[in-house]
């Protein structure tokens, strides 16, 4: 919950607030077990948050020499005898560099999002082929949580995860398919809630039963 909020905003747990009033299993959010826990984890989720975006700049892969654009040719200005003044010049030299500036950062940044995106996408690729892990069948299963979220639906997708939870390897996959379904952009707040409902459920059943693999892989992406 912690790095959900950390992502998402104040807003986020605030809306969460508003519709778990009455569930115990979230009463650290209202100062019950475990609040003074989840604030430290929240304030360590926002640090190494902006420390994470930090690194992943440095980190991106080398970025191709990106070509200049041609400077855009400076407006004549006139002064009253028809030629430019020295200020004027200086002044549409400044605009035409800082416009090339912005094209440049602009690209650039392009580039580190698409790199980094590209990167991630090959490691799970790689993972997918080393365990043989359907994940339509994991998503099958995942839409009527987010639809409907009930008993039934959460319980089985909980027995689908404990039956493919055979390496850290699967168990990692998993956790990382439900981390993307939830930050995904344009995800919904019920969306949202009902994965963190059955990622709840199962981490409470890893700890009743000794699924060490899935209750690490899941603990990287929530409290």
């Amino acid at each position: 919950m912690a790095q959900f909020v950390a992502r998402n905003g104040p807003e986020f747990e605030k809306m969460t607030m508003e519709k778990q009033k009455e569930n115990p299993k979230f009463s650290f959010l209202f100062g019950g077990d475990f609040y003074g826990y989840y604030k430290y984890k929240l304030a360590l989720e926002q640090q190494q948050l902006l420390c994470k975006q930090g690194q992943d700049i440095e980190a991106a892969p080398p970025i191709q020499p990106i070509p200049q654009p041609p400077l855009a040719p400076a407006a004549p200005i006139a002064t009253p005898q028809g030629t430019p003044s020295m200020e004027e010049l200086i002044q549409q030299s400044q605009w035409n560099l800082q416009q090339q500036e912005q094209h440049l950062l602009a690209l650039r940044q392009e580039q580190i999002t698409s790199a980094i995106a590209v990167g991630i996408e090959q490691q799970m690729q790689k993972v997918l082929e080393e365990t043989q892990l359907d994940m339509n069948e994991f998503d099958n299963l995942l839409q009527p949580i987010i639809d409907t979220c009930t008993k039934d639906a959460i319980s089985a997708g909980k027995n689908w995860m404990f039956s493919n939870a055979k390496s850290p390897q699967h168990c990692e996959l998993m956790a990382e398919h439900l981390r993307n379904q939830i930050t995904a952009e344009g995800a919904h707040f019920e969306l949202r809630l009902h994965l963190i409902y059955l990622i709840n459920d199962v981490l409470h059943h890893c700890q009743r039963k000794q699924q060490r693999d899935l209750l690490a892989a899941l603990q990287k992406v929530v409290v």
